[in-house]
């Protein structure tokens, strides 16, 4: 029997397949206990807060475009003498299309940062997470073909189908690493990586799709940053970021030029800078379907201890007939504080 596209949808995306893909920020920089568990805690500072929002796809479906919603806050505190130790909690909500596609996410991780060298330029830092996950779609929002009568669509009638149940949960674990070298909050070198859904949770709404297409697919990421400056108030800030998961994989690259409007060397957040530049994302599978996703304008101003983020996703893919181009605006903005009477000096990248 014939459905309706957003039933394909449904199934595609409700029935986790192994070809499913977890949802991501472009702005992955700006998420750091989506991307690393690792850095938790990893800021000059002593509590993070940080919010993003992302608005995908209404180019396509100007009623029900895909939301993402996320926020985060983070403890950091001094262990011994030249460590640290880091706990968070975030929280994750997407909705997508007609059916009401939700997801939503609670994780909560810890980090422990170590100092290599005694002039404490160079450290390492890891960290694990576990999170509890539940996601849900609205089934009386789905229409199929037998509810198409004389040409016109009769909501009364039966569908004729027997649906999924409409919930499913599951809980989950990950973990990072990270090694990085700073000389000050402009100077600095880092590489990540980590896993996620290392237990391979069960996650589906359909009870007969067998063990394996019940369970997600792990997820294992690889990033790079740097902070380089080339004159007195200009900086380069580069960025790539990799990820495999299942079939699927995605490579975002791109590079912010940073301008310093008011430098303060002494502080552990650096002053005010503006940020602009391009991203590029490719995406692609294990049958060699490798293509261009998105090109990608971001900028970013850093106010002493607080950060805003903006990036437009131009979409170049395959889709880009359907959506004219418009991927999706996203949203970010990050708060670093110290305790009343702490001053916390810069150990730390400003990622």
């Amino acid at each position: 029997m014939i459905k309706r596209l957003h039933v394909i949808f449904l199934l595609l995306l409700g029935a986790v397949s192994v070809n499913a893909q977890d949802l991501h920020f472009t702005q992955f920089h700006m998420s750091p206990l989506t991307l690393n568990p690792a850095m938790t805690g990893l800021f000059n500072g002593n509590f993070r807060l940080t919010a993003n929002y992302r608005n995908q796809w209404q180019s396509i479906l100007p009623n029900t475009p895909f939301r993402t919603f996320a926020g985060s806050v983070e403890l950091s505190g001094k262990s011994g003498q030249d460590n640290r130790i880091g706990i968070g909690l975030h929280i994750f909500s997407d909705q997508a299309g007609s059916l009401n596609l939700s997801k939503t996410s609670v994780s909560g991780s810890v980090g422990y940062l170590m100092a290599l060298t005694r002039t404490k330029d160079y450290y390492i830092a890891a960290g694990i997470q576990a999170a509890y996950t539940n996601s849900s779609y609205n089934y009386l929002n789905i229409t199929t073909g037998n509810q198409w009568q004389d040409g016109k669509l009769n909501g009364d009638a039966a569908t004729g189908e027997t649906y999924a149940q409409p919930t499913t949960t599951y809980l989950d674990a990950g973990m990072g690493f990270m090694w990085y070298h700073i000389r000050n909050v402009r100077n600095y070198q880092y590489v990540g990586g980590s896993a996620f859904h290392i237990n391979r949770p069960e996650y589906a709404f359909l009870t007969n799709s067998g063990d394996e297409g019940r369970r997600l697919y792990a997820k294992y990421v690889v990033h790079f940053g740097a902070g380089i400056t080339v004159g007195p108030r200009f900086d380069v800030v580069p960025y790539a970021l990799g990820m495999l998961q299942g079939p699927s994989f995605e490579f975002n690259t791109g590079a912010f030029a940073k301008f310093m409007l008011d430098e303060r060397k002494n502080s552990a957040y650096g002053g005010t800078a503006f940020y602009i530049g391009p991203f590029y994302r490719i995406v692609g599978n294990n049958d060699n379907n490798v293509g261009s996703d998105a090109v990608i304008l971001a900028t970013k101003l850093d106010v002493e201890s607080v950060t805003f983020g903006l990036s437009y996703d131009i979409n170049i893919s395959g889709l880009a007939r359907a959506s004219t181009g418009r991927g999706g605006p996203e949203f970010a903005i990050q708060y670093i504080g110290a305790f009343k009477n702490k001053h916390v000096k810069s150990f730390c990248p400003k990622f």
